[in-house]
């Protein structure tokens, strides 16, 4: 059962990018909540969710019935506003879709790291988890020593670029400022083919309690 720290226990989840949820273990997560809100323009993706899940024949945790699923077809940034008003207590998850914001063609790269350095403000009061690209690069410049790691704090880019990469070029993903600086983080080595691997870092930030 997840913990959630002194405040409620939020009953529904917002996923945003999950994709077919590969990323997402079958028991024990998304069971724990009445409700789920996946959020994802792939129109395959939502079968193969669904096939995962089986939200029917699964039992929420938080209730004892049956899970309700809805699937919203859309990237997160058009719909995440309204479904944060909609559902003020429902924890958020972003799917490791951060760090692809970066590729965007009509923003300067300074906008796109401030508009992700502000998701934390955004999402305050509530409970929220990202896992997300921090850099990466070719596979055979990369310290096959570092595949795994954690940090109480901020690991700055340069710091994580020290630390992972042996030399050559890497790819800032503008994350850096995603998470609050004093949340705990898990990075892990995530190779894409033979020839290139990203690093992601993984936070969660409890709810701020009420005054």
């Amino acid at each position: 059962m997840l913990a959630f720290g002194p405040e409620p226990e939020p009953t529904g989840l917002i996923l945003l990018g999950p994709s077919g949820g590969w990323c997402l273990p079958t028991k024990g997560f998304v069971d724990a909540f009445s409700e789920v809100i996946a959020v994802d323009p792939d129109p395959a993706a939502r079968a193969i969710f669904r096939r995962r899940f089986k939200p029917n024949d699964t039992q929420s945790a938080h209730t004892g019935g049956a899970l309700s699923l809805t699937w919203v077809a859309s990237t997160f940034e058009r719909v995440l506003p309204a479904l944060l008003i909609r559902h003020p207590h429902h924890a958020v998850l972003f799917c490791n879709v951060l760090g692809q914001l970066r590729y965007q063609d009509k923003k300067t790269l300074e906008r796109i790291e401030f508009e992700l350095g502000q998701i934390s403000l955004t999402l305050a009061g509530r409970h929220w988890a990202s896992f997300h690209d921090r850099i990466s690069g070719e596979a055979k410049s990369a310290n096959l020593q570092e595949l795994e790691f954690f940090s109480t704090s901020t690991v700055t880019t340069n710091e994580l670029a020290k630390r992972v990469a042996k030399g050559g070029e890497w790819l800032d993903h503008l994350t850096e400022n995603v998470l609050p600086a004093q949340v705990a983080r898990r990075f892990m080595a995530w190779p894409i083919g033979q020839e290139r691997i990203h690093w992601i870092e993984a936070g969660w930030v409890e709810a701020t309690p009420s005054r």
